[in-house]
């Protein structure tokens, strides 16, 4: 009897990712102005003071999403593994270090920047800079998150574009995801904050 869980947990875990990414979309984009990416500290932290609700969503469900994406990532790889063993072995493990990455470290955000924005905003210059040092996480420009594992969805989208195995449009969506997933990278590169909503938004 073949067992079909692979497929069944993967299935659930894209719908479920799917939905989780619409859902921080508009999280994002209702984010106040001074918790944006690239927002002054010295306005961002007060704001979180303020109102720590949203942008403690934001970070809570890109974590989920993250973990979300391990459960869906194996099933996807193997759909295209026969293609080419080599490119989607490599590719595969660039997006698990880039998932794992990313769930690390926005739920470290998600517990610790309450902490660290009511320290920031009653601190001395001193202290306020040590903040500020510390706020960065493992992957601070995307080069993991959201450059590799962009890389991982391309292989994956050319493969099955390549054999036929899904429909062209769905190849093509892919495709155009990898090439959002690299405009974070940019856009956090450059700090390019409007790049970043765009996408987001995307």
């Amino acid at each position: 009897m073949k067992d079909n869980s692979l497929n069944n947990l993967g299935g659930l875990c894209a719908i479920l990712l799917g939905i989780s990414y619409i859902v921080f979309g508009v999280i994002f984009l209702l984010l106040p102005a001074d918790q944006q990416p690239g927002s002054d500290l010295a306005l961002f932290y007060p704001s979180i003071v303020r109102d720590p609700t949203l942008i403690g969503l934001y970070y809570l469900i890109f974590a989920l999403g993250a973990v979300l994406a391990l459960g869906a990532l194996p099933a996807i790889s193997e759909a295209v593994r026969p293609l080419s063993e080599g490119w989607t072995r490599w590719a595969s493990n660039l997006a698990y270090l880039g998932f794992a990455v990313t769930a690390i470290d926005f739920f470290r955000f998600w517990g610790v920047q309450g902490y660290r924005a009511s320290v920031f905003v009653g601190g001395d210059p001193s202290t306020q800079a040590a903040i500020d040092a510390l706020s960065q996480g493992l992957d601070p420009q995307g080069w993991l998150g959201f450059g590799g594992v962009g890389v991982w969805v391309l292989v994956v989208s050319l493969l099955a574009r390549r054999a036929g195995l899904w429909p062209k449009m769905l190849s093509y969506i892919g495709m155009a995801v990898a090439v959002m997933y690299w405009l974070v990278v940019v856009a956090n590169l450059f700090g390019i904050g409007l790049l970043l909503s765009i996408v987001a938004g995307l």
